[in-house]
């Protein structure tokens, strides 16, 4: 009987140890986010509508997403949350093959949100910088090597929308608005505006080496465009990072590459008006003051201000307005601004709020002509796209 008796209180001594430590923290965090900028990257901010105070960040992507106390799906949901909320990212949390991230609301209150109803989002400043970095190094070796640096040029306007060429090569770049660069046989499309070296001048044809493409190619002379002039020296670049639907703004002063803006935005999809947008080393040939678009029947549907073209019929522009919102422009722009650092949905243009646009349209253009919508750029501004 004291046999059984003492089996008994074991047995109720490990039960009661194997829920206790079910009721303890358990699950592995696998990252944590500090929500600030590194030490390496020189901040030297000049656009005066500010920055976004979220670095690294969750967006819901689903309806409505619950917060709870603890990372499991029986814990207490603390609050509800509507699609597109964005939320300070702390720490991932991995929990018997879960992902869950722990987050802060703005209002300060803190939990737990599974990954599967929302996605992450952050600013990569060092990967946008080291993509600066390939740029000035291809530009700096091609010239050292006696060979001039051009960009591509085969944009034609296409603003009804009609007979886009859907061809995709092995890097899934469109044909259409683009040009077709020939490695042997292969055909490898070329995005224009697209920054390159000319290794070997033809009649015709030419062998160039393109930066963001690491197959030399033969394209025709025609295609290819010396206006603007590319300098070794150049000093502006726009980095937009699609991954994450922002864009990071660098100006060189004093040969040190410096943040002068960064803010959310918005890139293109595939769709039936258009593209996703291009990634690779574009330079800006002009701007426009007001950029009008049409809607899929050809029809004229709105506009969009302070454009910069930096690749075919994809242009840096504020946020766009169809002429049936214009009674309620303010209530429309804020709605559509909230979308900014969430999805892609753009025609292939990067999307930005009209202020930031404006201030990036001014630090282009010093001396615009007024009396024309559009401006060449006063020096080289150079697109990174990844």
């Amino acid at each position: 009987m004291k046999i059984i008796k003492s089996l008994l209180i074991s047995l109720f001594v490990i039960g009661t140890t194997v829920f206790g430590f079910e009721g303890e923290k358990k699950w592995t965090t696998v990252a944590t986010y500090d929500n600030e900028i590194a030490d390496g990257v020189i901040l030297n901010e000049k656009y005066s509508g500010g920055h976004p105070k979220i670095l690294d960040y969750v967006f819901v992507r689903t309806r409505t997403a619950n917060l709870r106390e603890q990372p499991n799906t029986k814990s207490k949901v603390i609050r509800k949350f509507n699609y597109d909320t964005k939320l300070i990212a702390l720490e991932k949390i991995y929990d018997y093959g879960n992902y869950w991230y722990k987050v802060k609301a703005t209002t300060g209150e803190e939990g737990y949100i599974s990954s599967s109803v929302v996605r992450k989002r952050m600013f990569r400043f060092e990967k946008a910088l080291d993509k600066i970095k390939e740029l000035e190094k291809f530009i700096v070796t091609e010239m050292d090597e006696g060979r001039e640096i051009v960009s591509t040029n085969s944009y034609v306007p296409n603003p009804n929308n009609v007979n886009f060429k859907r061809e995709k090569d092995k890097y899934g770049t469109s044909l259409d608005q683009n040009i077709v660069g020939y490695y042997g046989e292969e055909r490898i499309f070329v995005p224009d505006r697209s920054i390159l070296s000319i290794l070997e001048k033809g009649k015709t044809t030419s062998k160039v080496k393109v930066a963001s493409i690491k197959e030399p190619l033969v394209i025709e002379n025609k295609r290819i465009s010396r206006n603007p002039k590319i300098s070794r020296d150049f000093r502006k670049v726009i980095a937009i990072d699609i991954e994450n639907q922002n864009m990071i703004v660098f100006e060189k002063n004093n040969d040190v590459w410096e943040v002068v803006s960064y803010v959310y935005s918005k890139t293109g999809i595939e769709s039936e008006l258009g593209f996703e947008t291009p990634k690779g080393f574009f330079i800006a040939p002009m701007a426009k003051y007001i950029m009008p678009y049409n809607s899929e029947i050809g029809e004229k549907q709105g506009y969009a201000r302070y454009a910069i073209r930096f690749s075919g019929g994809g242009y840096l522009h504020g946020t766009p307005i169809n002429y049936e919102e214009e009674t309620n422009r303010e209530f429309f722009m804020r709605a559509k601004e909230k979308t900014l650092g969430t999805f892609t949905g753009t025609r292939k243009c990067i999307r930005t709020t009209e202020p930031h646009a404006k201030y990036l349209f001014e630090w282009m253009v010093k001396n615009p002509n007024k009396n024309r919508n559009e401006q060449v750029p006063s020096e080289n501004v150079m697109f990174v796209i990844f």
